[in-house]
Order: structure tokens, then C-alpha cells, then sequence
């Protein structure tokens, strides 16, 4: 074997000794959220010791290889939130899909503006960090008309931080000041084996397909669909185990909390400051428009506020899942504002830069 060899394999060895370490810290994390009865326990906890873990130094570290069948596990565990049943449901969810771009474009306006004159961002980073859109969509479409991919990078690595950490607790809440105690989720605690051709088939072509058609996040969004044409078919209605399904969210909050990793502390407390006013925003402005759109039609505040909040697809569908709330509610919209992001952010930019010359 070369010298190149050698060292190539060396360093494999160590991302993945890095990358089960941290899910060594967040499982730790992870059993003390669930000892003290925390919302979302194996997320939370690990995304807060990971991120405790990478500040200190600790030998942690996950990038996006080392989380892509953690990924996958939560596509398949999304996935099954959708049914035969679905469609009857679907003509009330036509009202808060419409209403969505209107409340991407004022969600944006105001954090933009934030990033420009309080933070003094530059036009592009500061356009780019207060789009509310996917981490790695962002950094790229930013990146390519000359942002700072960092800076981009680190606030939109805080505000799903701070939001996935935030929006379980004040969920709960609001449940129980309402009445509303959630259900515990309809997930298996005992692994069915004869399911598991199905769960692995959902990830294995999920992923291919995923990765063919260049899907954003192939890895989760692939199984997803792969995952839901299966439910939606009537095919199987499998469930991943409940062990399965805490471990992959003990992957989720370790890649979360690993966004910190080589940070100093006053960095991190600048980018977790800034990150604070721009989600503080979003919240406010996610709040308003969940019970005004619920108030006109009927639906339930809580869920609309998943919907509608400014985090991930996976995390905020697996509060979802965990408040037992209509998780495949939450992946729709969650889609459908990732692509109008996607297709809006640069066009947007491209008509503000040519007013500006």
C-alpha cells in the first residue's frame, strides 16, 4: 500500500472515530433529556451535549457522509407519516401552501433588513444569511455571488439550532395551557424483522433516486418519497422501531451540535447573539401568521407553526412526530418553501442587484 494510501485510510479511520465519539457524547445527552422528561429528548440532548462537546475541544466532529444513514433512517421515519388517507385531509392544507410565499417574502424582508443594519452584514451575506431556506442551498447559492459562505454557514447552523432547541418547549406549552396533551407517537418498540426488507428497500432506493435526480438533501429526501409512495400506496404500512428511531435522532442533534466544532467561545457567542435577533424575528413573524391562518381556518396553531417555523424538514417533522401532531402536514410545507427558496432567492437577488446598478 502507498505512503497516499496509508495516510487516505488513516484519515477515514479518524472521521469515523470522530463521528462515534460525538454520537457517544449525544447519546449521553440524549438519555439525561429523556431522565428530565424533555420534548424531543434524543435530539435536544445530543444536538446540546455535541455542541457543549465541540466547544470544549472534545475529540467530535460529523460532516455530511457520516450523517447521511442517519438521514435516511429519519426519510423512511417521515415517510411513514403519510396513508391512504391523506387526501381527504389535503383541500385544508390548499389555504396555508397559498399563503406561503407571502410568508417567506416578509419573513425575509425583515431579516435581511436585520442582518444589513444591525448586524452590517454586506449585501450578499446579508441577503443570503437571512434567507429561510437550507443550510447547504444557502452557503452554495451565497457563495456563488461572492457572500461569505461562513458567516452564512454559522448562522444558519445557530438559528436551526436555537429553533429546534426553542419550538419544542413553547410547543408543549401552548398544549398544555390549550388542553391539547399530545399522544404518544404510534411508533413500534420492538423491532419487527420481517418489516425490515421494506425500511432498508426505502433507504437503498430512496438514496439512489435521491442522488440521481440531485434532490436537495438526496439523502433524507429520497427515502422520504420512496418511503411515502409505499404508505400512500397502501403497499406496507411499516413502522421503524422506536430504538431505531431515537438512535437516528441521536445522529440529527450530534450533526447539529457538531456545526460548532472549532469555533472559540467568542466567536460562537457572536454568531449565537446575531443568530438570536434573526430567529427572535422569525418566531414572532411564524407565530402571527400560524393563529392568524389558524383563527380563518380552523386548524390547529401548533401545527401551523411547524409548518410555517424557520428549521429543518427533518427536525421540525420529527417535533412533529414526537407531540404526535400530523407530521406529513409539516413535510409538505417544509418542501414546498425549500423549493420556492431555492427558486426565489437568486431571482430576488439578481432584480435588487440590478436595481442598485
Amino acid at each position: 500500500m502507498t505512503v497516499r494510501g496509508i495516510i487516505g485510510d488513516a484519515g477515514t479511520l479518524g472521521v469515523i472515530l470522530r463521528f462515534l465519539a460525538a454520537l457517544a457524547v449525544g447519546a449521553c445527552g440524549g438519555a439525561f433529556f429523556w431522565s428530565i422528561h424533555a420534548p424531543l429528548p434524543w435530539v435536544l440532548g445530543s444536538m446540546t451535549a455535541c455542541a457543549a462537546g465541540s466547544i470544549a475541544r472534545l475529540p467530535i466532529a460529523a460532516n455530511s457522509a457520516t450523517r447521511r444513514p442517519m438521514s435516511a433512517v429519519l426519510g423512511v421515519v417521515l415517510g411513514s407519516a403519510f396513508h391512504p388517507g391523506i387526501a381527504a385531509q389535503a383541500a385544508q392544507w390548499i389555504v396555508p401552501i397559498a399563503l406561503l410565499p407571502l410568508f417567506l417574502t416578509s419573513a425575509a424582508v425583515a431579516c435581511v433588513f436585520y442582518f444589513r443594519k444591525i448586524a452590517r452584514f454586506d449585501p450578499p451575506t446579508a441577503y443570503f444569511a437571512g434567507m429561510p431556506g437550507g443550510i447547504a442551498e444557502m452557503v452554495v447559492l451565497g457563495s456563488e455571488r461572492g457572500a461569505d459562505e461562513r458567516t452564512i454557514g454559522l448562522i444558519h447552523g445557530a438559528r436551526i439550532f436555537l429553533v429546534v432547541f426553542i419550538l419544542p418547549f413553547l410547543i408543549r406549552l401552548f398544549e398544555a395551557e390549550t388542553g391539547h396533551a399530545p399522544l404518544p407517537p404510534q411508533v413500534s418498540g420492538v423491532a419487527d424483522w420481517t418489516l425490515l426488507p421494506w425500511a432498508l428497500g426505502c433507504m437503498i432506493v430512496g438514496s439512489v433516486i435521491g442522488r440521481a435526480l440531485k434532490l436537495p438533501a438526496w439523502h433524507l429526501m429520497g427515502p422520504l418519497f420512496v418511503s411515502a409512495a409505499v404508505h400512500l400506496t397502501g403497499l406496507s404500512d411499516f413502522h421503524i422501531p422506536a430504538w431505531a428511531i431515537a438512535a437516528a435522532q441521536v445522529g440529527l442533534g450530534a450533526t447539529i451540535g457538531c456545526r460548532f466544532v472549532g469555533l472559540d467561545l467568542p466567536t460562537l457567542l457572536r454568531t449565537l447573539m446575531l443568530a438570536a435577533g434573526s430567529t427572535a424575528i422569525l418566531l414572532v413573524i411564524t407565530f402571527v401568521w400560524a393563529f392568524g391562518i389558524g383563527w380563518a381556518t380552523g386548524l390547529d396553531p401548533a401545527l401551523l407553526t411547524l409548518a410555517y417555523s424557520p428549521g429543518g424538514v427533518a427536525e421540525m417533522s420529527m417535533v412533529a412526530l414526537s407531540l404526535a401532531l400530523e407530521a406529513s402536514f409539516v413535510v409538505v410545507h417544509h418542501l414546498v418553501r425549500v423549493v420556492l427558496v431555492i427558486i426565489g432567492a437568486p431571482a430576488a437577488f439578481k432584480l435588487m442587484r440590478s436595481r442598485d446598478v
